[in-house]
C-alpha cells in the first residue's frame, strides 16, 4: 500500500512538472509573439527635419494659456521611473499653481528611451492625443499611476488595449486598436526622440524653461524666480 502511495505521489509530482512546463512554454511563446509586435523608431518612414531650438510645439499636447509668461516642456519615457515620481508627487500641485493660474503653459515630448515598450507606450500617446488632446493628460496621468517595472517588458499592445479599454473613454477605443496595431503616428514618435536628441535632452525627466534646460529638482524654484 505504502508502495501505491510513493507511485501515486511522484505521479502527481510529475503531472505537476509537465504542466508546469507546458504553461511556461505557452507563455514564452505569448511573450516572444507581443515582442514581436513592439516597433522600432527604425521602421518609421518620413522625412524629419529639425534645428536646434525647434522643439515644434505646436504639435505637441500642451495644457494652459497661449499668452503664458513661461512656457516649460516635459521630457519624458512612460517606463522612467523618476518620471512617475515627478507625475505622482508634483504634477497636480503644479497645474494648481502655475497652469491653472496662466502663468504656464506645459508641453510633453516623449523620449522613448528605456527598450521597445517605450515606444510602444509612446504610439499609444500620439494616438490618443490625436483623436482627443484632452484625454493625452488623462493617459500619461494613469498609465504613471501604473506603471511596471523599469527592467521589464510591460508596455505592449496587449496590455495597452486593455488599459485604455479600461480607463479611456472619450475616444474611439476600435479606431485606437487599429491605429496601435499599425503603429500609427511612429514618425512623430521619431520625431520626439530626434528633437530631444538635438536638443542636448539625454535622461528622464527633463525640462526646458523658456528655452532653458532645468533640473527636475529645480523647477519650481527656477520658475518662482523668473515669476518675481
Amino acid at each position: 500500500m505504502k508502495k501505491n502511495h510513493v507511485f501515486w505521489l511522484v505521479g502527481v509530482i510529475m503531472l505537476c512538472l509537465i504542466l508546469l512546463l507546458a504553461f511556461t512554454a505557452f507563455m514564452s511563446k505569448s511573450d516572444e509573439s507581443e515582442l514581436r509586435k513592439l516597433p522600432s523608431l527604425m521602421d518609421a518612414t518620413g522625412k524629419i527635419e529639425l534645428k536646434v531650438g525647434d522643439f515644434q510645439l505646436s504639435s505637441q499636447p500642451s495644457i494652459g494659456d497661449p499668452n503664458a509668461p513661461i512656457k516649460v516642456i516635459e521630457f519624458a519615457d512612460f517606463k522612467c521611473p523618476a518620471c512617475r515620481n515627478w507625475d505622482v508627487d508634483n504634477a497636480t500641485k503644479f497645474k494648481s499653481d502655475f497652469v491653472d493660474t496662466g502663468k504656464v503653459q506645459f508641453y510633453f515630448i516623449n523620449f522613448p528611451f528605456l527598450g521597445p515598450d517605450s515606444i510602444e507606450a509612446a504610439v499609444a500617446a500620439e494616438i490618443i492625443y490625436n483623436q482627443n488632446p484632452d484625454s493625452f493628460w488623462e493617459f500619461k496621468e494613469k498609465l504613471f499611476q501604473i506603471q511596471g517595472k523599469e527592467r521589464a517588458i510591460w508596455a505592449t499592445e496587449k496590455f495597452l488595449l486593455k488599459f485604455v479599454k479600461d480607463n479611456i473613454k472619450e475616444i474611439d477605443f476600435d479606431l485606437f486598436k487599429k491605429d496601435l496595431q499599425e503603429h500609427k503616428y511612429l514618425i512623430d514618435v521619431k520625431k520626439d526622440f530626434k528633437i530631444s536628441a538635438a536638443n542636448g535632452i539625454y535622461g528622464t525627466p527633463s525640462f526646458v524653461v523658456n528655452g532653458e534646460k532645468i533640473d527636475y529638482t529645480q523647477l519650481t524654484e527656477y520658475i518662482l524666480n523668473l515669476l518675481k
